[in-house]
């Protein structure tokens, strides 16, 4: 081709990277004037039918997120999750400019903020404070060095000094585990109020193995892994754990988790008897916990596993690290087994051990029913917020 035609293609594909700029410009300008509307019409909602209490940040995914949506389902009170589902749903991660706008926002009333984990959150939970609005804030894990493979991401550190300095603030503060409350108390002199984790008992009685099985193909019983693909769930001791006992059928649940991942970031070899199943929705889950032959979690850190309850709630037997948060949950080993972190061999006889119980995971419903279920849980939360009092 002659210069001329080559200049002429040059011309032509800028012109098409301008038009391709100008189209994604006007489209983000046209999805910011539509999340600022959506934005309008939530609060002028809120304005008219003001709730009873404020509870955030909510989040597309995760343990925050069920246990919110728990909360307002199981409160006697009113409950307005930040930031809405319904109302804003569209809007991935409660953009930016959502949020500033949201700092302006003045409560009808002087309904209670409760915040969880979000600094943002949590910044405008404590200008509430300073209206006059009462504050709670629940503390669940804080993140540790066994959260990152190269230490903590800048977010991870944003979280835990906003934890540290901010929420400390708080007019009532929460732990949601006993060791944790203990640490807050001794290593940062904050001082908490305990009120565990629920477990959504319903949810979990509607749990259907049947239904589970099928969409893997599997009739038999499996032992179940559920965690992300996360260096603090520590995913590659349960694929060990897997090639040591061949026998025996696995699955993992966790959002990121496919075998590919778990041989190129984690260096381990999916055996055969090992069925990746991926992301999966809190109901799935509850359907995979009825269908598995017991739990086992890898966990470096938990703060109180949500998950490790309702496995007791379904009455599985259930198998965890020597970790703080796991041994409290299962009552030091009542009501669960233990083995020691970084030792598979433990982990492969303590597996066998708990694959033959029927004792241990017969009596852990009953601690669920008594201490753990959001029936129990939530009129204890409702005391706090009526009352600022357990």
């Amino acid at each position: 081709m002659n210069v001329s035609g080559n200049f002429f293609l040059s011309k032509l594909d800028g012109y098409r990277r301008r038009i391709a700029h100008e189209q994604y410009m006007w489209s983000c300008r046209r999805t910011s004037r539509i999340n600022k509307r959506r934005y309008e019409n939530w609060i002028a909602r809120l304005r008219a039918q003001p709730p009873e209490v404020f509870a955030g940040a909510d989040q597309p995914f995760g343990g925050i997120r069920n246990h919110l949506h728990a909360i307002r389902r199981y409160s006697g009170l009113n409950v307005q999750i930040v930031p809405d589902e319904k109302a804003m749903g569209a809007i991935p991660n409660f953009t930016g400019e959502i949020r500033e706008l949201l700092m302006d926002f003045v409560p009808a009333g002087r309904p209670p903020v409760h915040s969880h984990v979000f600094p943002w959150f949590i910044r405008w939970c404590r200008r509430q404070q300073e209206r006059g609005l009462r504050w709670i804030h629940t503390y669940h894990l804080m993140y540790f060095a066994q959260h990152g493979k190269n230490g903590l991401e800048s977010w991870q550190q944003e979280i835990n000094t906003s934890l540290l300095n901010e929420a400390c603030h708080a007019d009532i503060r929460i732990s949601v585990s006993k060791w944790q409350q203990k640490d807050l108390l001794e290593n940062h002199s904050i001082q908490t109020a305990y009120l565990p984790n629920g477990v959504d008992v319903a949810l979990c009685d509607q749990g259907n193995p049947g239904r589970f099985r099928r969409k893997i193909g599997v009739t038999t019983l499996f032992i179940l892994y559920v965690g992300r693909n996360d260096p603090i769930k520590n995913p590659a001791d349960f694929v060990r754990l897997a090639q040591r006992l061949p026998g025996q059928k696995f699955v993992m649940i966790g959002h990121a988790l496919t075998r590919k991942v778990l041989q190129k970031e984690w260096g381990v070899d999916v055996p055969g008897n090992l069925y990746v199943y991926g992301p999966a929705s809190h109901a799935e889950v509850q359907d995979a916990l009825a269908a598995c032959s017991a739990l086992v979690v890898t966990s470096k850190r938990e703060g109180l596993p949500t998950l490790v309850l309702e496995a007791m709630a379904h009455q599985k037997p259930v198998v965890v690290p020597d970790e703080a948060g796991c041994m409290e949950a299962i009552n030091q080993g009542e009501f669960g087994f233990i083995y020691r972190q970084n030792d598979i061999d433990h982990l492969v006889a303590v597996t066998e051990e708990a694959l033959a119980d029927r004792e241990r995971c017969r009596w852990a419903r009953q601690r669920i029913l008594k201490e753990y279920d959001w029936r129990v849980v939530a009129p204890k939360l409702d005391a706090i917020y009526q009352r600022g009092t357990l």
